[in-house]
């Protein structure tokens, strides 16, 4: 740990031990230090809500936990608290308040933690012209005549406009139709499955050294060997949720639980294909041990195979279906707080879907005004795009309706960054054009 880390870690503890003390002006003091050597520091910002002294305050603090990490439970509850104690005014312009209830979690949820269950809170329309008439919240300049102000398809890579015959991206080149999981996480039953075939395979390693140490039989000892290497391979092409291998497993446990039901209904003698006997005296000790562990092997083989083929055919099957989805920018069904668009956001970010991250966080950002963390990663969202004055007008709104002279020094260095990426732009295309 260098130096600097060490001293983070040193102010994070005292500021917490400061702020259950009940010191929270040191606690503050302290925490804020913190959050100014590493704005993303979760426990920071969770235990500077204790510490602020207003109720909106305390909101973007706990905003700023759930912009790091969208589960975490305590702030949910702060901000559901905060929402039930100062419910939001009635604003001008095309805004509503919206109160949801959610099942509670439990019986015992319900009657110790009854406000925990309703959340109220302000919803502005995303897509309207804010009221210039006010001056609270998150606002941006819609005096812009681009593809963000049009009806139109938009490439949800790069926000090129698109039309309904490309299946490729004009602009970017971007293959616009992709085939995703049905369920983006993998089952219980999925791990089931390949741990079973593992099993299988690990078995027939068994049935290798059997055949090799007691029966003499080479040409068993190599089908063994085949079949385990082929199991091994199924396992994993099914962990990594590869049709192909789902397909074959299902098709190579029929075929071994087959053999293995004929092998003892029509037994084989196989002591020709031995290659070599074994020493008499080592046979008459030996033999009565070996034939009951060869049958017991051939058990566990088509136990774990029929276990592995229900869970393969009646179980696992979902984990391997795929829906063909087009990239056009559109938002997501689900999220419906701040926290929620954030998440969605930042999770199509880091798959290249830059404008449908967009769309996201200009969700999140109408819905927390107050959480500044939101307008920069929407600025930032557009400067990746090339929307370099968007940029600069969500950053300048962010860094003037801040308090914190860090943050404000952080946003600055975001738009001298934009600004000199701009410049070099219309520089490069004035190169080309003389």
């Amino acid at each position: 740990m260098s130096e600097s880390e060490a001293s983070v870690q040193a102010w994070l503890r005292g500021g917490i031990t400061a702020v259950k003390n009940g010191d929270r002006v040191q606690g503050r003091e302290l925490l804020e230090k913190v959050i100014e050597a590493d704005e993303r520091n979760e426990q920071a910002w969770l235990w500077l809500s204790g510490a602020v002294d207003s109720a909106e305050e305390r909101q973007i603090c706990l905003e700023n936990v759930l912009a790091i990490n969208p589960d975490n439970a305590l702030a949910k509850k702060g901000l559901a608290k905060l929402a039930q104690a100062n419910p939001p005014k009635p604003a001008a312009g095309k805004t509503q308040i919206v109160r949801r209830e959610y099942a509670p979690l439990s019986t015992a949820s319900a009657l110790l933690y009854p406000e925990s269950q309703v959340k109220t809170w302000e919803w502005r329309d995303p897509t309207a012209v804010p009221d210039k008439a006010l001056t609270i919240g998150y606002q941006t300049n819609e005096s812009y005549d681009d593809i963000w102000t049009k009806d139109v398809p938009m490439c949800g890579y790069c926000a090129h406009e698109l039309t309904p015959e490309d299946s490729r991206c004009p602009h970017c080149k971007k293959e616009l139709t992709v085939k995703y999981f049905r369920y983006p996480e993998a089952s219980s039953n999925l791990t089931v499955l390949w741990v079973l075939l593992l099993g299988v395979g690990q078995f027939f390693l068994l049935q290798l050294i059997y055949n090799l140490l007691s029966q003499r039989n080479m040409v068993a000892a190599v089908g063994s060997g085949i079949v385990m290497v082929l199991f091994v391979i199924l396992a994993f092409g099914v962990n990594f949720r590869q049709s192909w291998a789902h397909l074959i497993a299902i098709y190579f446990l029929v075929g071994v639980i087959l053999v293995s039901l004929l092998r003892w209904v029509l037994p084989a003698d196989l002591a020709v294909l031995g290659i070599a006997e074994m020493d008499p005296a080592i046979q008459q000790f030996v033999q009565p041990l070996t034939s009951g562990l060869g049958e017991t092997i051939r058990i566990f083989i088509l136990v774990g195979s029929v276990l592995a083929l229900f869970y393969a055919v009646f179980k696992a099957g979902p984990d391997f279906d795929r829906v063909t989805v087009r990239q056009v920018a559109a938002l997501t069904k689900g999220p419906k707080t701040a926290a929620d668009f954030n998440a969605a956001a930042t999770q199509l970010a880091r798959r290249g879907l830059w404008a449908t991250a967009v769309l996201h966080w200009q969700n999140a950002a109408a819905k927390a005004p107050q959480n500044i963390t939101y307008q920069e990663l929407l600025g930032q969202a557009y400067a990746q795009l090339g929307f370099y004055v968007r940029s600069l007008d969500v950053l300048q709104s962010a860094k003037q309706r801040t308090g914190s002279a860090e943050r404000q020094a952080a946003i600055q260095q975001l738009i001298q960054t934009v600004q000199a990426k701009m410049d070099q732009e219309h520089q490069s295309k004035h190169t080309e054009q003389s």
